[in-house]
């Protein structure tokens, strides 16, 4: 064997074993794991306001006011979700997923809104994603749904008590 076959050979090996290692790394990189927190009797100490009303005809706004990030703080993300039903595999996907802009108010709390179509609004979460809880760094993300469900048909509900009602609104 002549030496310029044992280089071409030995980068084929290299190259082999680069493949399979980047395989095997990547799906642990790619697949991101979250776990559900949940009840707490104090809602992990989140005080909160939300809002659905009419946007037109096919849309509804959502509008999330928060006052305190109680015991989830500091969060990662806030955003709007809604999954289809599984298919025959049970694989689901998002029929929504609008990430929610806090910005802060006059007040101190901290307002964001997205629109959704109405048609998933029955199904829709907010849905909190945190790394810490209770003060404490957490080996995967965790998360805090709030259902819009029960804020759908009210023109204004309160999840928790809050000082006084939002004064600012956010416009995307």
């Amino acid at each position: 064997m002549g030496e310029r076959e044992m280089s071409i050979r030995f980068s084929r090996v290299a190259t082999g074993v680069l493949v399979l290692a980047a395989m095997a790394l990547l799906p642990g990189l790619c697949w991101a794991v979250y776990y559900q927190l949940g009840p707490s009797k104090d809602e992990w100490g989140l005080k909160y306001e939300v809002t659905v009303s009419d946007a037109d005809v096919d849309k509804t706004t959502v509008v999330f006011t928060l006052a305190d990030e109680g015991r989830l703080k500091p969060f990662y993300s806030i955003e709007v979700v809604a999954f289809s039903k599984p298919n025959s595999q049970g694989a689901r996907s998002y029929d929504v997923k609008a990430p929610i802009e806090l910005k802060p108010t006059k007040d101190g709390k901290r307002i964001g809104q997205v629109q959704i179509r109405k048609n998933f609004a029955d199904h829709a979460k907010i849905r909190i994603l945190t790394l810490t809880v209770n003060g404490q760094r957490q080996k995967s993300a965790n998360y805090y749904d709030i259902p819009l469900q029960k804020y759908l048909n009210k023109s204004s509900t309160t999840a928790l008590p809050l000082a006084s009602p939002p004064t600012s609104k956010v416009s995307r």
